[in-house]
């Protein structure tokens, strides 16, 4: 007893509850990290590789021996890129190029603060941006220095809002942060006076990932943030009505174009005050880190512009078939499911009203319809439109052999001869489009679409070049799901008739067309590549969507989309327990367990370069534990995990649309930095050349070959690039996306992929599919007819598959009706499997625990491969842990599929540079070892603490009894 009064000292007790504290602290930590162990390695950095000094597997070419090397070569790639993709949209009086040694006066707020590229995913780490005024000044121009002062300091305002935070749910506005004219000083006014060659207008906008851009303005209720806002408008008047300047030319910096009426619709009376005084206008874009000293050479005439647009460039964005179902619905309460009762039910949803009629396809087709005067007013720039400094001459030189019967099954080509017929060097891109015979109320189809482009290498004056087009019918074939041709059949198909193709300057100015008959119908019930066979898959999607409100040919008018009321919101619990369904449709069949744990004596690097079906996979497969492959499923987040007893390395994925980036971390520690931050995909698709996509890839290849220069370990894996379309200006994400058509985004991301896996990279194209708005996408359920579907949303991923020969895809967080896209198993093996042949990995969007609709199990069933999970709780579990969904070894179907998950995953590994380095081992990461290094110093003072406060209250004497008084 004595004993216990003395241990229960109040220096004791302290040191008792302190140590307490901290060992729930330690326990609580080491959780979480345990927990969250993937975040923390792709933050903080993974296990260290120990590698051998010996090279082993596929010899991949690296062009240069450093990073600094590849870094400097992706800089100079990129200002090539954006030397052919910036877009001269006007050059009234041959305003450009500007003379030699022009003083210039740069206004704008955002003129000192461009918008480079998005953010989120295609967000770079730290690193040096040119600026617009480095151009200049390498340029040989001189640009006003006062200006320049004045926009830099506070002066001039606050600038513009900084990008909305991801999973902030976006913004309801954004500040343009353009400085109004009252801060312009009268000195500042007086120094336009030595700088007055040109006025030269910055207006930029921003846009990123997780958020689209706000359809409110900032200052008018009435207006966008795609339009100029009032201070804007005030700026552009100020200029011209100061007299000061010989020319006004502006520029448009992002990747989302602003409403650019003004510089053609002078009769709007917004506008009329200085919309004909505008002498040149450019698109800049999003040139990334470099791409901005392009610019400078533009100007001063040492580069002749050459890009086109990608986009439709219209005006009066609220008549567009797209605002009425994007994002919020415009002014509506927003695109949330209701209750009966009119309450909310926290589930969204997009349809795709405008069908098939997107873009240009609407606007040629209306057009044509309605006629120039309706064009005119909507259109302000067409698809494929740029302008030159020189002029061109065009013709079809193999006419004669175009006007044959068109054979559906047998490619074509068109040979385009193009003529400098101006003074000055420059390229000309060419582009084909194709019409279908149309019947009114039969399958609706756009009037035009594109079949093809090309782009001429550089011509002097005077000179030639003849451009080949090949042409692929499928390319054109309607997806017939409604059988609106009573034919009795449903699917791909090209109706018998005349087949007009327009060759053209941009999708509305022919030069030449010819004609092509097919006399019979053909109906494609197989895949003309793979043999498989196409099937209508999505009915209940198509169903969904009400036939009277799709946009049709046959009635523009009377179909155009409407926002949705209230009443058609309303939905049943019925309905709505449709979104709790995480049930599989694979009907596959397995009796039998695989073989798990064999001792084959098959290591990873004997299957290098051999066949999917090799014989030696099974035996390899074989040797795979059940928890293996369940690992291997599990820890994909940008990476893939070691399976050290088969000498399966540990891999780092990089993401990036626009580079080689880990936007989590900007650390070395986390292996994916020093890599170029290249301009935007749709700066890359304005160039119209895919010689440039090539080079690209090649640059971005080389990138993940150097790798980790400390450990010699490449990237394998890069999450882009992105294909979804721009289906409406408004959305977050089209700088990571090429453009509104999918024949472009198909192309391009098909060379780029080629390119990329020629340096051992498997590119993991994204968002598979129609996950074409940020608001709500985390479970949005997208309706959508199904010949949308095929012939625009997933045609440039089937582009990707079978033209660049993709060996991995990112399924997207949307839904498709109200099954989650990486859960469907029609989507990811009926289609991309089984229809197109794909054979790789296929990688879920970000899972995190609270995105309830991701549900691994389904996923796996559906046939995906990778979890890009970080948290263990949305992991595929062997145990019901967290109420997830679990698999179990004595499953026959969990482990067949598990194994065939692995196969896919580790094919593409082992083609990879991943096989670069043989891999002997791993030290643990730093952070791990310094956290138990902490536990252990803390354990020990505790210890020691414990130690002599327990022994000094032992060794004390008990207080003597108190004496008698």
């Amino acid at each position: 007893m004595k004993i216990l009064k003395k241990l229960l000292k109040a220096r004791v007790i302290v040191w008792l509850a302190t140590t307490i504290v901290l060992i729930v602290v330690m326990i609580v930590g080491n959780s979480i990290t345990n927990q969250y162990s993937l975040i923390l390695e792709n933050v903080l950095g993974g296990k260290r590789p120990i590698v051998s000094d010996e090279e082993s597997g596929i010899p991949f070419e690296q062009d240069f021996a450093t990073k600094d090397e590849a870094f400097e070569n992706g800089n100079a790639v990129t200002k090539e890129i954006c030397e052919e993709g910036m877009v001269l949209l006007k050059n009234e009086g041959n305003a450009l190029p500007l003379k030699a040694n022009a003083k210039v006066s740069v206004f704008g707020k955002n003129s000192v603060n461009l918008v480079y590229g998005g953010s989120g995913s295609a967000a770079p780490g730290d690193g040096e941006r040119m600026t617009i005024f480095d151009s200049l000044e390498e340029a040989g121009f001189e640009y006003n220095p006062s200006l320049k002062s004045f926009y830099e300091s506070s002066a001039s305002g606050a600038g513009r809002s900084k990008n909305p935070d991801m999973d902030s749910g976006g913004a309801a506005t954004l500040k343009t942060g353009e400085t109004p004219i009252s801060s312009y000083s009268a000195n500042i006014i007086s120094s336009y006076d030595e700088y007055g060659d040109a006025a030269i207008v910055v207006f930029s906008r921003i846009a990123g990932e997780d958020w689209d851009l706000p359809r409110h303005a900032d200052d008018n209720a009435d207006r966008h943030y795609l339009e100029l806002d009032n201070n804007e408008r005030a700026l552009l008047k100020h200029i011209v009505d100061s007299g000061k300047f010989e020319h006004t030319i502006v520029l448009m910096n992002g990747s989302n174009y602003i409403d650019l009426g003004f510089l053609k619709m002078t009769d709007d009376p917004g506008y009329a005050e200085f919309g004909s005084k505008i002498d040149a206008a450019i698109v800049i874009g999003s040139p990334g880190a470099n791409g901005i000293m392009a610019l400078g050479e533009i100007l001063s005439g040492e580069i002749n512009p050459s890009g086109h647009t990608v986009d439709t460039v219209y005006t009066n964005y609220q008549n567009d078939p797209t605002w009425q179902n994007f994002g919020d619905n415009a002014k509506a309460k927003g695109n949330e499911y209701l209750n009966q009762d009119g309450s909310g039910t926290s589930e969204f949803y997009v349809e795709y009203e405008e069908n098939i009629y997107l873009g240009y396809r609407y606007y040629e087709t209306r057009g044509h319809l309605d006629g120039e005067e309706w064009y005119n007013k909507n259109v302000v720039y067409p698809f494929g439109f740029g302008l030159s400094y020189t002029t061109f001459e065009q013709e079809i030189t193999n006419a004669s052999s175009l006007n044959s019967a068109l054979k559906a099954n047998q490619e074509f080509d068109v040979h385009i001869k193009v003529k400098n017929t101006g003074s000055k060097a420059g390229k000309q891109v060419v582009q084909l489009y194709a019409e279908a015979p149309y019947t009114s109320g039969g399958i609706e189809k756009a009037y035009k679409v594109l079949v093809g482009f090309g782009k001429t290498k550089l011509l002097n004056p005077g000179a030639s070049d003849t451009v080949e087009i090949t042409v692929n019918p499928y390319d054109f074939a309607s997806f017939d799901n409604h059988d609106k041709n009573g034919n009795g059949f449903k699917g791909y198909e090209l109706e018998a008739g005349d087949y007009i193709f327009h060759a053209g300057t941009d999708a509305h100015t022919d030069f030449a067309t010819f004609t092509k008959n097919l006399a019979d119908g053909v109906k494609f019930e197989n895949d003309p590549v793979t043999g498989n066979k196409v099937e209508v898959l999505f009915d209940e999607v198509t169903n969904h969507m009400n036939s009277a409100e799709s946009l049709s040919r046959a009635n523009f008018a009377g179909t155009f989309p409407k926002m949705p009321t209230d009443d058609e919101r309303k939905v049943t619990s019925e309905f709505l327990n449709l979104f709790k369904n995480k049930e599989s449709t694979n009907d596959e069949v397995y009796n039998e367990l695989p073989t798990m744990g064999a001792d084959n004596g098959v290591v990873f690097k004997d299957l290098v370069g051999l066949d999917y079906d090799d014989p030696l996979w099974d035996d390899f497969l074989d040797q795979m534990t059940f928890d293996q492959m369940l690992k291997l499923f599990n820890e994909g987040c940008y990476q893939t995990a070691a399976i050290e007893d088969l000498d399966i390395p540990q891999t780092v994925s990089a993401d990036g649309p626009t580079g080689l980036v880990n936007f989590m971390s900007a650390t070395a520690e986390a292996s994916v930095y020093g890599c170029c931050y290249y301009c935007s995909e749709c700066l890359l698709a304005q160039t119209y050349n895919v010689e440039l996509a090539t080079k690209q890839a090649n640059a971005i290849g080389n990138e993940c070959l150097v790798g980790d220069e400390s450990t010699g370990i490449a990237y394998p894996g890069w999450y882009a690039p992105g294909v979804n379309l721009h289906r409406s200006p408004f959305s977050g994400r089209n700088t990571e996306y090429y453009s509104e058509d999918p024949f472009m985004n198909g192309v391009m991301a098909a060379t780029v992929i080629k390119g990329v896996q020629e340096k051992g990279v498997y590119a993991n194209v994204k968002h598979f599919a129609l996950n074409d708005q940020e608001t709500n996408r985390g479970g949005v359920a997208t309706w959508c007819d199904e010949q949308a579907i095929r012939e625009l949303y997933l045609k440039p991923f089937e582009k990707a598959v079978k033209q660049g020969g993709a060996r991995g895809l990112m399924t997207s967080f949307n839904r498709l009706g109200t099954e989650w896209t990486g859960g469907s198993y029609r989507l990811v093996t009926k289609v991309l499997r089984k229809e197109w042949g794909f054979v790789g990995t296929v990688i879920c969007d970000f899972n995190t625990f609270d995105k309830k609709f991701m549900d691994s199990k389904q996923m796996l069933y559906a046939g995906g491969d990778i979890n890009l999970a970080g948290d263990k709780k949305c992991m595929l579990q062997k145990s019901n842990v967290y109420g997830t969904p679990f698999v179990t070894a004595t499953n026959a179907k969990d482990a067949n599929l598990l194994r065939r998950s692995a196969h896919n995953n580790l094919f593409a590994l082992v083609n990879s540079n991943a096989m670069k380095v043989d891999v002997l081992g791993y030290k643990p990461p730093v952070w791990r070892i310094l956290l138990y290094t902490g536990f252990g110093v803390i354990s020990g003072a505790l210890a020691v603490w414990g130690f002599f406060v327990i022994f000094t209250a032992l060794r004390k004497k008990d207080d003597p009894a108190p004496k008698a008084e």
